[in-house]
């Protein structure tokens, strides 16, 4: 059994006036939290951060760490940037919106979106762990403006261009937007802030598909709302905590916090009732 975690902090972006500040802190404190409390040796921490975040460097390094899983390994995957969504190419979404993470070399015309992110996970083998947090936003409007780098706080949200220039324009983009979503193995349940479903991953996102997650300045440094609480949570309960009450005691930080965003949670309920990055039987 290996434990393995591979983390992405993006903040700086190759698109002017993109640039976050937090996302560096992130994963640095997440990389200290899975070695103290969760089991992780330091040489099994993956970080990679800022331009060497390229949509090919991303997609190379998730790749090894998935094809690499062998049953029982306990994996983690990490994502503080910018989120955004594009036109659904193949109908699979019911918001007709793909949505993406945000390299620092973004190209909307080929982005990393949350199909190609699925089909890995789904070569993940099903008595392995693997946790995935992406500390981003995944808004529906496309029209939010950047704020001053100096704001004391940031959404993590890029406005997808091609909505930019279809809505300057007044024409609608090229090529249908479906709407239908296609048939689903998974049954899914929804609980509050936690959707039950049968899914590879265990899957903790920095808000609702209709909210943007914070970059903040927070006691002294800039975090994102999620990472920093998140960890937090984790430092309070020493690393003996659930999925559940980690996501509990998470939400309630962030509420508490004044951050306008709810973080959710997602995965089949018996690992959500799982000791947090713990081997599954």
């Amino acid at each position: 059994m290996a434990k393995k975690a591979l983390l992405f902090g993006v903040n700086k972006y190759k698109i002017p006036g993109a640039d976050l500040r937090g996302c560096v802190n992130d994963v640095k404190n997440v990389a200290n939290a899975l070695n103290k409390w969760c089991g992780f040796s330091k040489s099994g921490i993956r970080t990679v951060t800022d331009f060497r975040c390229t949509t090919a460097r991303m997609k190379d390094e998730i790749k090894k760490l998935v094809e690499g899983a062998k049953p029982g390994d306990v994996l983690y995957l990490h994502f503080s940037g910018h989120g955004s969504n594009v036109p659904d190419k193949n109908g699979d979404e019911a918001d007709g919106r793909d949505e993406i993470l945000c390299p620092t070399d973004l190209d909307w015309k080929n982005p990393l979106t949350d199909d190609w992110i699925g089909k890995q996970f789904d070569k993940v083998p099903a008595s392995a762990n693997l946790t995935v947090v992406f500390d981003c936003c995944h808004s529906g409007t496309a029209t939010r403006a950047f704020q001053p780098p100096d704001a004391k706080v940031i959404s993590r949200f890029l406005p997808c261009p091609l909505d930019i220039v279809a809505a300057e324009s007044g024409r609608s983009l090229r090529g249908k937007v479906k709407r239908g979503r296609k048939k689903s193995r998974r049954k899914k349940k929804k609980r509050g802030n936690i959707t039950i479903e049968k899914r590879p991953e265990i899957f903790i996102s920095g808000c609702k598909d209709d909210q943007t997650s914070a970059d903040a300045y927070i006691r002294g440094s800039y975090n994102g709302a999620l990472s920093y609480n998140m960890v937090a949570a984790l430092n309070a309960s020493r690393g003996k905590t659930t999925l559940k009450e980690l996501h509990k005691d998470t939400l309630a930080r962030v509420k508490k916090g004044g951050y306008n965003q709810t973080p959710q949670l997602f995965g089949d309920d018996k690992r959500l009732n799982a000791p947090f990055l713990s081997a599954f039987a």
